[in-house]
């Protein structure tokens, strides 16, 4: 996502700039790339503020990831991330409103090499920057994990470490993603029961509510420490 730190949504996905051991990879399922359309409300202090919608569809012989993302006058964002067949990253491009700043992510993921630009609302302002680096084998863009997701073999005590890369803060993190319980979640969809994961690794730490069987659809995520929650109102497979 934007690094929106300054707002409620910057605690997503953010890497703290951490080098990454960069050795271990997510055990992406690509069969598990099926299309489907997922809505989620995003509440606020307990109360909704604004809905996030994922879609994911083929184009040719690759995938897109589509999010369009919206909270009141707070800010608005519009994602479409392009994947292959395997489920790595290839284009990345976003743009979007923080409050009344402009800001977008432009991003070409090429055998290990990533390059494009970013302009960013940072607490201190809006900055401008050209992306030029290298990226090891399995890197996940932060603007496709939640996509991904579904993809992985959830079961109780899993674990994973993974390299991801940040445009916003222009960043690369050795993250870990950790199944740490199962419990019912309630979200507008329904009752279901789900693994809760918890991402850490970055600067912000993430929790997931995953459906606790196929086709593993996000649940909940919740932002630890921010009064932020994302909260399925419809999708595939339930």
């Amino acid at each position: 996502m934007i690094r929106l730190a300054a707002t409620i949504v910057g605690a997503l996905f953010l890497a703290a700039g951490a080098p990454a051991a960069a050795q271990q990879t997510l055990p992406i399922d690509a069969a598990r790339l099926t299309p489907h359309r997922d809505s989620m409300v995003i509440m606020v202090n307990g109360q909704p503020r604004g809905a996030s919608v994922w879609e994911l569809r083929k184009s040719g012989d690759s995938l897109l990831v589509h999010e369009l993302t919206a909270i009141g006058s707070v800010m608005r964002q519009e994602t479409t991330v392009n994947l292959d067949g395997q489920g790595e990253v290839r284009r990345v491009s976003q743009a979007g409103m923080v409050r009344d700043a402009q800001a977008s992510i432009e991003l070409l993921y090429e055998a290990g090499h990533v390059t494009g630009t970013v302009k960013a609302v940072l607490p201190e302002g809006p900055r401008q920057f050209v992306v030029d680096t290298t990226v090891p084998p399995g890197t996940v863009d932060d603007n496709a994990l939640q996509a991904l997701l579904p993809t992985l073999p959830w079961a109780e005590g899993a674990s994973w470490s993974f390299p991801m890369f940040s445009a916003g803060s222009y960043s690369l993190t050795e993250m870990q993603l950790k199944v740490v319980g199962v419990e019912t979640a309630m979200v507008p969809a329904g009752a279901f029961e789900a693994y809760r994961a918890e991402l850490t690794g970055g600067g912000s730490e993430v929790s997931f509510l995953i459906l606790k069987r196929l086709p593993y659809t996000v649940l909940k995520v919740e932002v630890t420490g921010a009064p932020l929650k994302f909260e399925l109102a419809s999708g595939g497979g339930l």
